[in-house]
């Protein structure tokens, strides 16, 4: 089995990005749970309505259409996990108990799914799996004016690599692939043989070497 390349620190530093921007201003907000003040509740509002204008959002990214490039749906994401939980810590002497219900789940989940780290590390990994994945950055390992290669880690699956083609604002999922002919390579080159349903051959370039590649969805 072939041994994957040390992660340079640049791309460790790229990845770790957002998780260390999320971990701080959710810590943050921890602390403004516990502040004994009485918040101004005329800005409760415009906090609800961003969280669920983020939400229409992330549907439609997730069920109708994804939105081009790796940041832009996690910065969504974020977003989306701060609001619900500021929400909860801001104005939560004032919120109806379904609405405590709903949005103090975004702030307890995080520091529930951290406290199984100490349990046990597959618990951690089942229950922090959601949390982990939507904050993950794929590296990308190849852009051409219309596609990308992207490597993909799960939680507990292998390395994968996704062919995503690229639009305007838009990019569709052509599919992914574990084949271990490239999947831990440096990949130089990439064309589109064919495509037959719903897998897409390519022909991908390591070195001098072509691999051909099926990507299934």
């Amino acid at each position: 089995m072939p041994r994957r390349p040390q992660i340079c620190e640049r791309c460790l530093q790229v990845k770790m990005t957002l998780p260390a921007i999320y971990i701080s201003l959710h810590l943050l907000t921890v602390v403004v749970l516990f502040i004994r003040k009485d918040w101004a509740d005329k800005f409760k509002k415009p906090f609800i309505t961003v969280h669920l204008i983020l939400l229409l959002l992330l549907v439609v990214d997730i069920f109708m259409i994804n939105l081009r490039g790796v940041w832009l749906d996690r910065i969504f994401v974020v977003a989306f996990l701060l609001t619900a939980s500021l929400t909860f810590a801001l104005y939560r002497r004032t919120l109806r108990t379904w609405q405590k219900v709903y949005f103090g789940f975004f702030l307890f989940y995080p520091i529930a799914a951290a406290a199984t780290f100490l349990i046990d590390r597959i618990m951690f990994v089942v229950v922090a799996s959601p949390l982990l994945l939507t904050l993950s950055v794929p590296e990308t390992k190849l852009s051409t004016d219309k596609y990308e290669l992207r490597e993909i880690v799960g939680a507990m699956a292998p390395v994968q690599l996704a062919l995503v083609e690229k639009g305007l604002i838009t990019e569709k999922y052509l599919g992914v692939s574990n084949d271990e002919q490239i999947t831990y390579k440096d990949i130089t080159g990439l064309d589109i043989i064919r495509k037959a349903g719903d897998t897409t051959f390519a022909l991908v370039k390591s070195g001098d070497k072509n691999y051909e590649i099926a990507f299934h969805k």
